[in-house]
């Protein structure tokens, strides 16, 4: 078993107080499927980065037979083509904070120097080898150990959603803090004009998955105990920021609920191509992409 998986697992087998007490909860078939889906995922994965396939390149038919989630695909196709706005991303100096266990942008840029930092409270998440010619450091995000300005662009993908609201600011600020050029944050986000519509995608999942089998997922519960960021939130914590949407929401509920189903994950990258992407940046939108670029001192 990899590196990724064994990093993944025994991070939730933690939450869940062991083998058995995942096993009580879900049951084996759904364990065994969850396993299963996780392999599958970091298999292609890896054959997909030997195929020479980055998520800056798209998302393909090969990516959604190896990849079905699209997740990690869709995350950092959209940063990187960000942070090429003002320069090349393989070329500066960037953190990701919060990065999780998939080699983060070290993964997605195939660099093998240390140009990348990943930053993660989790030392299990870290442990995942993918990206490994990454700086990796197990720290606060909300009290980042490095200088002003250290590196050229800080990033935080899908973490504000995670946070107590209280608790945001703090990570903002640490991100322009060490920032130099800029930041680049994402996350499902919620707006007054209903433009973004996190919160009612995840509310119809949830009602979705309390009718079929009640588990609800960890992410999906925070989102909604924490509430979902709203833009008007992050313009005010990042003045003048560039705010642009995608992930349509009912395109993004179908394909979550395929996603969910037992064995059913294996045919929803392929569902997404033929029958959702057509769809996908039509709002209401789910996700927000946040790019912030700091100011020249006087």
């Amino acid at each position: 078993m990899s590196n990724a998986i064994v990093g993944i697992y025994a991070a939730a087998l933690k939450t869940h107080g062991g083998l058995q007490g995942a096993v009580r909860k879900y049951g084996i078939l759904r364990l065994s499927d969850a396993v299963l889906r996780a392999g599958w995922e970091a298999v292609g994965m890896r054959i997909l980065r030997l195929l020479g396939r980055r998520p800056d390149r798209g998302y393909g038919w090969l990516e959604a037979l190896l990849s079905p989630s699209g997740d990690y695909w869709f995350r950092y196709a959209r940063v990187i083509a960000a942070v090429d706005e003002v320069a090349p991303a393989h070329k500066v100096r960037l953190i990701e904070v919060a990065s999780g266990g998939s080699g983060g942008m070290a993964w997605a840029l195939g660099r093998q120097d240390f140009g990348v930092c990943l930053v993660d409270r989790s030392a299990d998440l870290l442990a995942d080898a993918r990206g490994r010619g990454a700086l990796r450091v197990c720290a606060d995000a909300g009290r980042l150990p490095f200088q002003n300005n250290a590196f050229d662009v800080a990033v935080s993908l899908d973490t504000l959603e995670h946070l107590p609201h209280g608790a945001r600011p703090m990570l903002i600020g640490e991100l322009k803090r060490v920032a130099r050029l800029g930041v680049v944050v994402s996350c499902p986000l919620e707006s007054a004009d209903g433009l973004f519509q996190a919160r009612e995608a995840d509310l119809c999942l949830s009602e979705a998955i309390a009718k079929r089998d009640g588990v609800q997922p960890g992410w999906l519960q925070d989102h909604l105990k924490h509430g979902h960021p709203r833009r008007e939130e992050l313009l005010e914590l990042l003045p003048g920021v560039q705010v642009s949407g995608s992930v349509n929401c009912k395109a993004w509920l179908r394909f979550a609920i395929l996603y969910r189903r037992p064995l059913m994950w294996l045919f929803s990258g392929v569902a997404y191509l033929r029958l959702l992407r057509e769809t996908d940046d039509e709002p209401p939108y789910r996700e927000g992409l946040m790019v912030w670029w700091k100011q020249p001192e006087a």
